[in-house]
């Protein structure tokens, strides 16, 4: 598969400096790139010239081609080098950068002024037409400051009016899923799955908003728009057959031609999406798909040793239309050996969800493997958690994305018996959270502990509904697991916040439904006594997850450590794990048999 031979061949990723180009031939070195920092604004100011902004990513095709064709064009090269202050940002690195500036897609370039705002931009552009609109910018920037000024002072005046006037909604109830599975109703493909027309994503959060949905209520449409879109993706071109897992997205309607990038982000939430199919519907085929990016992650992208997963796999056409021994006899496509914390933490709740469905012990190991990576070298206790990780360097602490996720992943271990200190860690970097990226005037959270500049939309923080939502889910499970109501207060309020404004998100607005849907919808609290690694245990604590209902709170206590918690609360160990299960104030039986479990849950479960 992966040679070693392979990932020295290609330049790695320097944070301090060098850029990463497309590997085959290019002269886009020739360009003088700068890394991001304060002095390009400083520059551009002392002599005269826009920044030339470009953001690409290592996996990306067409960050590839514009590298070999635009940015090597003699022409290009000479403009930019002339004209421009060039600045190159690596999307997955910055998200922050990338969070402000992308012009719809990679890559992305925008033109911009010395107060940091846009002047235009746009993504792929091929070299003549890039040498016009070189030319056009320059001419533009030295014969029309004032009027750039004044169109800089008249976007800040409507951001700045935007801001405050965040429209305000109803409180969020049921009807905020009920919107979002409108809106996801209105571009559903009947005819081949999947939402759009043209170019398919999996919008895995919209799947996960209806399989929650269908946990408790049989719903014919949301079952055929569950069914045909996982039968779609996994019967397409999207899906490797060969080595297992999904390329990022499909070029057309009928899934056949994908875009051969593999992201570590897109394939664990597509096994988690995969795995609680499983749970719901009772597919064999579903398990083998899950089955199958196990496969690719741990071959592939799973660091060695290390028992972290590595960032992304890039595309290459050739290669992937290649069968198995064709394969063996080629150089695989790079693999980018970065460390990102956030998508870690999803590889971990994913697998830990493929665990509680499947049973696999193995997946539940990996998790906490590439957890304790992520906290022992990626976690600062000032700084807050680490967004990538480097030739044994950690860099840009603080993002809110990075954060909400390996919360989530903390209750996700704590939740499948991994152990008590991931309930400990997630209190950790919950107060964090509050204590630095919190608005707790008007709710919500900011991206970033640090804006990545000073000038224009650098200096902005953001409240990004997407990162805001899983923190405001991961805050209220923590306060059901902790009993400390602040962390749900937080979650409400950043709920309330977007309230009026959820809808302009259209299909991302899924992760905020199911936000509301767990802040209305109090859990069934379950509370399994035996040893956490006692297979009987395990059994117990699967079958809690297996129960159909949407949501379930899940306290797992060792009776060699919590004698005395065992003790004040009433609850016996005679040598068998017992579950004892309470809706609000009503408590049940206890249940000693795993296969019990499940239904005693969704008898109990009350809306």
């Amino acid at each position: 598969m992966v040679t070693e031979s392979n990932e020295e061949a290609i330049p790695a990723p320097a944070p301090s400096g060098s850029f990463r180009f497309s590997p085959r031939p290019n002269r886009a070195g020739q360009i003088k790139w700068r890394p991001w920092d304060e002095s390009i604004f400083q520059q551009s100011g002392k002599e005269n010239k826009p920044v030339l902004l470009a953001i690409s990513a290592v996996w990306c095709h067409w960050c590839h081609v514009m590298d070999e064709t635009s940015y090597s064009d003699n022409g290009v090269i000479s403009l930019i080098n002339e004209s421009f202050i060039p600045v190159r940002v690596d999307s997955d690195q910055r998200p922050d950068i990338n969070f402000r500036y992308n012009q719809g897609g990679w890559p992305t370039l925008a033109f911009l002024t010395m107060d940091g705002e846009v002047i235009s931009g746009t993504t792929y552009i091929p070299p003549d037409q890039l040498r016009r609109l070189l030319a056009d910018v320059r001419d533009l920037y030295s014969s029309n400051r004032q009027e750039i000024q004044a169109a800089v002072e008249n976007i800040r005046e409507q951001r700045e009016a935007q801001a405050k006037q965040l429209p305000e909604g109803p409180a969020p109830g049921p009807a905020v899923a009920a919107s979002v599975l409108e809106v996801a109703g209105d571009v559903y493909d009947k005819e081949f799955g999947g939402f759009g027309s043209l170019t398919k994503f999996p919008y895995t959060n919209v799947l996960s908003l209806v399989m929650m949905i269908l946990s408790e209520a049989s719903i014919s449409e949301l079952e055929a728009m569950l069914t045909k879109t996982l039968d779609a993706m996994a019967g397409g071109g999207m899906y490797d057959r060969v080595e297992g897992g999904f390329f990022r997205y499909s070029t057309n309607r009928e899934w056949t031609i994908p875009h051969f990038e593999k992201m570590l982000e897109d394939n664990v939430a597509l096994l988690s999406v995969y795995a609680e199919a499983v749970r719901i519907t009772g597919s064999k085929e579903y398990e083998t798909v899950a089955r199958d990016i196990y496969r690719y992650l741990t071959t592939v992208l799973l660091e060695p040793g290390s028992g972290v997963f590595r960032g992304s796999q890039d595309a290459d056409e050739d290669y992937y239309r290649l069968d198995l021994a064709a394969r063996k006899e080629t150089r695989a496509p790079y693999i980018d050996p970065t460390v990102f914390a956030g998508w870690n933490a999803l590889a971990a709740s994913a697998l830990l969800r493929a665990f509680q469905v499947m049973g696999d012990v193995e997946m539940r190991d990996r998790a906490s493997g590439a957890l304790d990576f992520v906290w022992e070298h990626m976690w600062d206790a000032d700084r807050g958690l680490n967004h990538y990780y480097y030739d044994g360097q950690a860099y840009l602490p603080g993002m809110l994305g990075d954060t909400a996720r390996m919360l989530t992943a903390c209750l996700d271990a704590y939740e499948s018996g991994v152990g008590e200190v991931w309930l400990d860690r997630a209190l950790k970097i919950a107060q964090w959270l509050q204590k630095n990226l919190e608005n707790e005037k008007t709710g919500g959270f900011h991206d970033c502990r640090e804006t990545p500049g000073t000038e224009g939309l650098s200096a902005e923080r953001a409240f990004p509904l997407v990162e805001n939502s899983i923190a405001a889910s991961a805050l209220i499970r923590l306060a059901q697991n902790s009993g400390q109501p602040r962390f749900g207060e937080s979650a409400e309020r950043t709920i309330n916040y977007f309230s009026g404004s959820y809808k302009e998100s259209g299909l991302f607005a899924a992760d905020y439904a199911l936000a509301v849907e767990r802040l209305i919808d109090p859990p069934v609290r379950v509370t399994i006594v035996g040893p956490p690694d006692d297979p009987e245990t395990i059994k117990m604590i699967r079958a809690a997850h297996l129960a159909r209902i949407p949501f379930r709170s899940l306290e797992i206590l060792n009776p060699a450590h919590h004698n005395e918690d065992l003790e004040a609360a009433g609850y016996g160990y005679a040598g068998q794990p017992i579950a004892y299960i309470c809706i609000g104030a009503s408590c049940q039986p206890p249940v000693t048999d795993p296969e019990e479990l499940p239904g005693r849950l969704e008898a109990g479960r009350v809306r």
